[in-house]
């Protein structure tokens, strides 16, 4: 079945239950705490932001302030958690692990009820146990790589992500694509002291030999000086596909460039860097077809979707990606739970008001512009994967997709 009819499908099917959660939010959202038939007045509710605003993250974490802060004004402008206002506080990680630590420390001590970040998954392995240790729910909106929920290091406990783990996600954008164009041979590359990025690689090779396709060459970046002689040498014997393991969209459009300009005409797979429009369009004409599975895709049907990408747009005058999609669903999470353990006017201390949101989580259950969302029980996220294709203007197009559980 084409993938707009099987959304429109979904779409239908969730219509009626659409319109009853829309007005409930609204009831909850509009509503003001009473006690003794005198109306309350609500405190603002803080909610943390930890992301890579410059630094190797800056093509994602932009993008998710701008989403957050989209879903703080509609929120707010509906009147709020039971009518308390939400306050964003934004933190500059500078995509460095140090930075993250401290700022998460200081997000907490500062007193949000919970953390949206970090957006890269290296920060992320660093600053989370932070929060775990100070029992302070985190929702990565953007953490893709294994051990950020469910198995970790360390108990994680508090936390949670709605972005799609690569663990799905690069299977999929593998196996969509040797289905629809039957590659033979692979080649790999990934950048060095990248755990993500290695991650990706690893992924990848496993899924392309699972799919017949045999890797020829699986080659390291170096971390300095040129990697157009590593690019040559991956794809010295010409393989149907080269895969780029990395977190980094610079690193990624070099390699496309750099490949390109040795006439590479084979297809690039890729993990969730090549899902960020900033990244397309650092690789322009280069990155034309480079293929990856992404938690979002702009044109999807869900009425939630729709509603999001107009007011983006018209906010900021430029359309969205999928980071500020995750963003933006991260703080209607939160709003959600935040409305269903009733903290809208608690004057609880904020351990306690973190404890009941975290009890509030596993029962959030929202329609959102990546269609249904519920979490699993390793506060994971099970939902359909998009396949997106650069379209070589810094942009995507739908190239396939796949069910939940893919």
């Amino acid at each position: 079945m084409p993938a707009a009819l099987y959304v429109r499908g979904v779409g239908r099917r969730w219509a009626q239950l659409g319109m009853l959660v829309l007005a409930l939010l609204a009831v909850v959202a509009a509503g003001v705490a009473r006690g003794s038939g005198t109306a309350a007045t609500p405190q603002a509710i803080s909610i943390g932001a930890l992301f890579s605003l410059t630094g190797s993250g800056d093509v994602f974490g932009p993008q998710q302030m701008k989403g957050a802060e989209l879903a703080i004004k509609q929120i707010d402008a509906a009147g709020g958690v039971n009518g308390a206002p939400l306050r964003l506080v934004v933190r500059n990680d500078r995509s460095d692990t140090g930075v993250g630590k401290t700022s998460m420390r200081a997000l907490i001590q500062s007193g949000v009820v919970a953390v949206l970040g970090p957006t890269l998954s290296s920060v992320a392995f660093a600053a989370d146990p932070i929060a775990d240790g100070l029992q302070t729910p985190v929702l990565g909106v953007s953490n893709t790589a294994n051990g950020i929920v469910g198995e970790c290091a360390y108990p994680c406990t508090w936390i949670w992500r709605d972005s799609l783990g690569e663990s799905i996600a690069v299977p999929a954008d593998v196996s969509e694509y040797v289905l629809e164009a039957h590659p033979s041979t692979a080649a790999i590359v990934y950048a060095s002291g990248d755990v993500l990025g290695l991650q990706e690689a690893q992924l990848a090779g496993q899924s392309l030999i699972q799919n017949g396709v045999r890797v020829t060459k699986k080659i390291v970046l170096p971390a300095t000086g040129s990697i157009v002689p590593a690019v040559r040498g991956a794809i010295a014997h010409n393989p149907d596909v080269l895969f780029i393991g990395t977190v980094s969209g610079q690193i990624a459009a070099d390699v496309m460039k750099a490949a390109r300009a040795t006439g590479y005409q084979g297809t690039f797979l890729g993990g969730n860097t090549m899902n960020s429009n900033a990244t397309a369009a650092l690789a322009g004409a280069a990155g034309q077809g480079a293929r990856s599975a992404s938690a979002w895709y702009i044109g999807n049907d869900f009425p939630a979707n729709a509603s999001f990408v107009t007011a983006y747009t018209q906010t900021y005058g430029s359309a969205p990606d999928q980071f500020a999609a995750q963003a933006y669903i991260g703080v209607q999470i939160l709003a959600s739970a935040l409305s269903g353990a009733n903290l809208g006017t608690s004057t609880r201390p904020i351990a306690a008001r973190r404890a009941a949101l975290q009890r509030a989580l596993p029962n959030v259950a929202l329609l959102t512009p990546i269609g249904p969302f519920r979490f699993t029980a390793d506060h994971d996220v099970s939902q359909i994967v998009w396949v997106l294709a650069m379209n070589g203007q810094g942009g995507h197009q739908l190239a396939g997709f796949c069910d939940p559980g893919c």
